[in-house]
C-alpha cells in the first residue's frame, strides 16, 4: 500500500477498474512561450517531457520490482496542453480482455439468467 501512495502522490498515477495505472500529465504553457503553435507542434515539443515523465516512472516501477511487468499502453492528447498516460500490464492487454469480459461474456451470461428465468417459471 506503500508504493500506491508514493505513486499518487510524487507521480500523480491512479488506478482504474482494470487496474491499469493512469494520469493526466500537464505540461506547463510557459513552456511555449507566446507563440501561436500548431497542435503538431505542441505534441512535438511536448514529447521530451512526456519522455522524461516515464523515465522517471519506468525508475520508480523498477525500483518496487515491476521490471519487466508493465508496458505503455496509450499516450493521447487531452486538452492543448494535457496529455492522458496509460500503463498497463505487458504480457497481455487489459483493455482488451475488459472488453471482451465486459461486451462478451456478460451479456451471455444475462442472457442464459433470463432465459433459465423464463424456462423454469414456465415449467413449473
Amino acid at each position: 500500500m506503500d508504493n500506491k501512495l508514493d505513486l499518487e502522490k510524487r507521480l500523480n498515477i491512479r488506478l482504474d477498474r482494470t487496474k491499469r495505472l493512469y494520469t493526466v500529465f500537464n505540461i506547463p504553457p510557459e513552456t511555449f512561450g507566446e507563440y501561436n503553435l500548431r497542435t503538431s507542434d505542441i505534441a512535438r515539443v511536448s514529447e521530451p517531457y512526456i519522455q522524461e515523465y516515464l523515465r522517471q516512472l519506468s525508475k520508480k516501477l523498477d525500483s518496487i520490482g515491476l521490471k519487466e511487468l508493465y508496458d505503455v499502453y496509450d499516450v493521447n492528447k487531452v486538452d492543448k496542453y494535457s496529455f492522458l498516460i496509460v500503463i498497463g500490464f505487458s504480457l497481455f492487454n487489459t483493455t482488451k480482455i475488459a472488453r471482451n469480459l465486459w461486451y462478451r461474456l456478460l451479456p451471455g451470461v444475462i442472457t442464459l439468467s433470463i432465459l433459465f428465468f423464463i424456462y423454469f417459471k414456465l415449467i413449473r
